[in-house]
């Protein structure tokens, strides 16, 4: 047990650098184009870095050599993939010819002036921070891959996370032709995957992280470590207290007036059944 505690550590380490310079470069480039919002398009491409360096260390290229290992780590690199690269192209393609987020926009002006040199530390640095801390779920799976075989747990693991990427890209997709559209006939998406709820979106990214943890779930059982919550308790928190939920509908009914009575009819994350007496006044 001790030894795969400090394997994680070790692999953890070992992506240390390369957050690191990932962070500098992308604060160069949000220097030069006055626009933050470049760490909200590559933190998910960060946690594939994270993921393939724990990989590569881990010996995973050495266990696909050997017909006697499981795919359990492989499993879990091509999924990490799949979402990142899924997620980072989707957010950079929404945001041609945009400005910068409201949420940067908003951290520009509390710690303005000299806010370019303070976002080095206050986004990137601690942007490549909380990448590193979430990661310690695909150490925990890297390190124990080659002595794990495929067990049901990471079936469902695959299932959940399945469930979530459909959520997450059919949601984002819905919302982007809503938002495209030049006339529509109310400011508040509340079809689709929005009829049932108001952040679908959020719903597919909590089921993909909980996916990963049921997938970790036989690499904690024989480490014994506790850091298998650590990520999926962190993100949940973040997608529906911090960045997610409660960022996105502040102030959301002045800009939306009809957003109020699409609230009152529609669960707030996990899909259900709307209120029709509301869903009629819409």
């Amino acid at each position: 047990m001790n030894l795969l505690m400090g394997l994680n550590v070790q692999l953890m380490l070992e992506a240390v650098p390369l957050l690191f310079l990932i962070a500098v470069g992308a604060w160069l480039i949000s220097q030069v184009l006055e626009d933050v919002s470049v760490a909200y398009y590559i933190w998910s491409l960060m946690l594939l870095v994270t993921a393939s360096t724990y990989a590569y260390h881990s010996g995973l290229q050495i266990s696909l050599a050997r017909s006697d290992q499981s795919n359990v780590g492989l499993a879990l690199l091509i999924m990490v993939a799949i979402w990142s690269l899924r997620l980072s192209a989707f957010l950079i393609f929404r945001a041609r010819n945009r400005p910068e987020d409201r949420r940067y926009q908003a951290i520009r002006e509390k710690f303005s002036p000299n806010f370019g040199l303070k976002s080095l530390a206050l986004i990137f640095i601690f942007q490549a921070f909380l990448v590193w801390i979430i990661s310690s779920l695909f150490a925990l799976v890297f390190a124990t891959g080659a002595a794990i075989s495929w067990s049901i747990w990471h079936s469902i693991g695959v299932a959940l996370w399945l469930v979530g990427m459909i959520f997450e890209t059919l949601a984002d997709n819905q919302l982007h032709r809503f938002n495209q559209l030049v006339v529509r006939d109310s400011q508040t998406l509340s079809s689709g995957l929005w009829r049932y709820s108001r952040h679908p979106n959020y719903f597919g990214e909590c089921c993909i992280w909980w996916g990963w943890t049921v997938f970790a779930i036989p690499s904690s059982l024989v480490s014994a470590s506790p850091w298998i919550v650590v990520a999926p308790l962190l993100m949940t928190f973040l997608l529906l207290k911090v960045s997610g939920v409660s960022h996105m509908e502040r102030g959301i009914t002045e800009r939306r007036p009809d957003y109020r009575h699409y609230a009152e009819a529609t669960s707030a994350v996990v899909p259900w059944k709307p209120g029709q007496k509301v869903i009629k006044d819409l």
